[in-house]
């Protein structure tokens, strides 16, 4: 667990934007669509002899062309997480993460406003937030505006004790979405947040001369980032994404983001394949240990320099017909692999599957 957590609206509701352009500029995008029930199951194994088992449902459902309803419920179960108090727990503890969020879309001609919130429970985090976003359309919906703020409370609990903390974490973004040609959209977008409170993490512990203490961060931090974001449609169905970030804040903490994907539509099938490169810099009072008394130390492997690299495949199988002879047409199943490796050590695996059935209206 992390005493960091915030939620982050712009980078999902930007790469969704874009996708919406994209698809709307091939007329491939309906006024109104079918209620859909999705469900998905991931599989988390890394490094550290950590898993995590992640079963999760979405709703989606059009109640008019103009209103929508988005929900999702998910449980993360994790096996011997590594972030635990190693004094309670040498070989880990087993956690579970309980979450539901839920956000009502309301269409206003070329306006939409979207409002919601999430709350999610563990066994030493709890955290609520509340968000709101609004984008506009023009140019014959050629150019989108949105933007949004998200507002989040979070209470990390200093086990082993029975204490919790307090934290405050604000986001509000800004993003501009253009259609260039019939087969080109671009994004950029700026985000902007706050996070105050306590932010140190109670199940790591950094080495002070010699001895393993909780480590003690500063309880303010500002963070800006600028994303770019491109997509391109190819020749036979296929689909090119680039993306770019740059993210910097007050702990002198900076890093920068890559990422290329390649898709392509078959029959029946949808393949695509995405590379990510991250490289950032360690805050200002990274050390990898420290002696004396120093203000701030950390063992949070988020606050090191590293550069990692991730690497996505996905396939999503659409039938003709009904899937598996039972569920209705529309239905299709989702199998994604990822692997995570970073200079820090650290590498993860995720399997994920799922399926999405439609709930035709009556």
């Amino acid at each position: 667990m992390a005493a960091s957590r915030t939620t982050r609206i712009a980078p999902l509701l930007g790469a969704a934007l874009l996708t919406s352009v994209l698809l709307k500029s091939h007329g491939a995008v309906a006024q109104q669509q079918d209620p859909s029930l999705n469900i998905q199951f991931h599989g988390f194994t890394d490094s550290r002899s950590v898993t995590v088992l992640s079963p999760a449902a979405d709703l989606d459902q059009d109640f008019t062309d103009r209103t929508s309803l988005r929900m999702r419920f998910g449980l993360d179960a994790v096996s011997a997480a590594s972030d635990s108090c190693i004094r309670c727990h040498p070989q880990g503890a087993n956690n579970q993460r309980k979450y539901v969020n839920a956000s009502v879309i309301r269409k206003y001609g070329d306006t939409s406003l979207s409002m919601g919130g999430e709350f999610s429970q563990e066994s030493f985090y709890q955290a609520t937030t509340g968000l709101t976003s609004v984008s506009r359309t023009f140019n014959k919906a050629n150019t989108t505006v949105a933007g949004g703020y998200s507002f989040s409370w979070n209470r990390p609990n200093l086990h082993p004790s029975d204490f919790n903390e307090s934290q405050i974490a604000q986001n509000t973004f800004v993003a501009l979405t253009q259609t260039l040609t019939r087969w080109t959209t671009a994004q950029v977008d700026y985000e902007f947040s706050g996070v105050t409170g306590y932010q140190s993490n109670p199940f790591l512990r950094a080495n002070v001369d010699g001895l393993l203490i909780v480590g003690v961060v500063p309880e303010k931090r500002l963070r800006r980032s600028v994303t770019l974001r491109v997509r391109q449609a190819l020749p036979g169905n296929t689909y090119l994404d680039a993306d770019y970030r740059r993210y910097k804040d007050d702990w002198d903490l900076t890093a920068n983001t890559y990422s290329l994907g390649l898709s392509h539509n078959f029959p029946q099938w949808l393949f695509s394949g995405t590379f990510r490169r991250h490289q950032q810099t360690g805050a200002y009072f990274y050390a990898p240990s420290y002696t004396g008394s120093p203000t701030y130390f950390t063992a949070d492997f988020r606050l090191f320099p590293f550069t990692s690299n991730l690497y996505t495949a996905r396939a999503v199988y659409v039938p003709n017909g009904q899937l598996f002879g039972i569920l209705p047409t529309g239905a299709g199943l989702t199998f994604q692999y990822e692997f995570y490796d970073a200079t820090t050590g650290f590498q993860a695996a995720t399997f994920s599957t799922g399926f999405k059935v439609p709930l035709k209206r009556r």
